[in-house]
């Protein structure tokens, strides 16, 4: 078996500086501890190098969405609607929830100085001056005009990316193909079910025109490809291609001929 790659917080930290990344930053990140290969000090030694980075007057937000879902069975009449799945909200407590965002932000969460919002499936928790600000949503990173940092994850990865959806009104055939009909709207109110229905953005293509446009930088760090864009520009650039050709990241919508 190939052996693991051995990276301490020394070398994630400078991989960090090396992208340009300094104090009173603010960084929204997400990751994947395995893709460094084996990081000596587990994910505290990430979520470490990330709070030194920024020091004390910058700020780290991550995603800490939570697992209280009840997976139900789609019925017949449902799929042919085309449902895909659905799940039931349960109650969500942030002082205990765990999140299916991976090692480093479930391990950030649960740090004594962090705070998490009280969003019942996409709560956000972070540290720093701006704690309280960011994790009220993803626009507050941008209106904070910080980064997207991602820590051996692709673009795919990157929730905050529908903010550019606030800024384009996608054509109707999109969003006929992405609305949950009123019948099931009715029957399952967002307040208390998600349900699966409809094609979902292809965040992944963004990634050429981002290397293409500098907006995005790239370092290596062990094994993993660590990426940094500035928030306010990776939407602008993505709303822009949105508008260019939005069928192109929703697949299977096409114009009416």
């Amino acid at each position: 078996m190939k052996q693991k790659t051995v990276v301490t917080k020394g070398q994630i930290t400078r991989g960090f500086r090396a992208l340009g990344l300094k104090k009173g930053d603010m960084i929204g990140a997400h990751s994947s501890l395995s893709s460094f290969g084996y990081v000596a000090g587990g994910a505290d030694a990430v979520v470490d190098a990330m709070l030194e980075t920024v020091g004390e007057t910058g700020s780290v937000v991550v995603p800490s969405y939570s697992n209280n879902r009840e997976r139900l069975q789609v019925p017949p009449d449902e799929k042919a609607m085309g449902v895909t799945w659905k799940s039931r909200i349960l109650p969500f407590d942030p002082k205990t929830e765990a999140c299916w965002t991976g090692k480093i932000p479930d391990t950030f969460w649960r740090r004594p100085e962090a705070l998490r919002g009280a969003q019942r499936l996409h709560s956000l928790s972070a540290i720093g001056p701006h704690a309280n600000e960011l994790i009220q949503g993803w626009h507050a990173l941008r209106e904070l005009d910080g980064y997207i940092l991602l820590l051996g994850v692709t673009l795919r990865y990157c929730s905050s990316m529908h903010l550019a959806e606030e800024h384009v009104r996608l054509p109707r055939y999109i969003r006929e193909k992405a609305t949950l009909p009123a019948e099931l709207r009715r029957k399952y109110p967002p307040d208390q079910w998600e349900v699966g229905y409809g094609p979902y953005p292809d965040f992944q293509l963004m990634e050429g025109p981002c290397q293409d446009t500098a907006i995005m930088k790239l370092t290596r760090t062990g094994e993993a490809v660590v990426r940094l864009v500035r928030l306010r520009e990776l939407i602008n650039l993505y709303a822009e291609y949105l508008r260019r050709c939005p069928e192109a990241f929703y697949h299977g919508c096409v114009p009416a001929e």
